[in-house]
């Protein structure tokens, strides 16, 4: 798997795919990818989401197994991030990653989306670090909660280490 470093504000450097790496058949769970990783992944298969929903596949892949039993199977996640208040995320323009934070095996982690239109919406990514079965020690994504405008208050005090989810 090949990543880059970018500067990401307010995280320093963080991992970014390389282009064509998010397409790979072979990238999947891993104990190896850390929480922001997992989150870096699934943004830019959402950005670069194909007319076959390649993004939305490999998104779906880093669900975790709590999450695949609350979206259903894969036709029925497809059909909600194409719905609000996902869809912003398909083919978004840009993402700035805010602050991220893990508490034992549990982590959040904050995108804001440009959407192709030009509009701004927040997202928290909710992960949690798998104990068992076939993604044991591996992060993958519980939920995604949206925010028409940036994420404040109580979830920005989660993430800063003063408050509980």
């Amino acid at each position: 798997m090949l990543l880059l470093l970018a500067a990401v504000p307010g995280l320093g450097l963080a991992p970014v795919l390389a282009e064509q790496t998010f397409r790979s058949q072979d990238l999947a769970p891993s104990p190896l990818l850390n929480p922001v990783e997992v989150v870096s992944i699934q943004i830019e298969a959402l950005r670069e989401n194909s007319q076959r929903n390649e993004g939305i596949e490999l998104t779906y892949r880093f669900a975790s197994p709590g999450n695949k039993r609350s979206t259903g199977p894969l036709e029925r996640f497809l059909a909600m991030v194409r719905s609000a208040p996902y869809q912003q995320l398909l083919n978004h323009r840009s993402a700035r990653y805010g602050p991220s934070s893990v508490f034992g095996d549990k982590a959040y982690q904050l995108v804001t989306i440009i959407d192709k239109q030009g509009d701004e919406v927040a997202y928290l990514w909710v992960l949690s670090r798998q104990g068992e079965g076939e993604f044991a020690g591996c992060w993958m994504t519980d939920a995604v909660i949206s925010s028409q405008r940036p994420v404040q208050g109580r979830v920005a005090g989660v993430l800063l280490g003063n408050g509980t989810a």
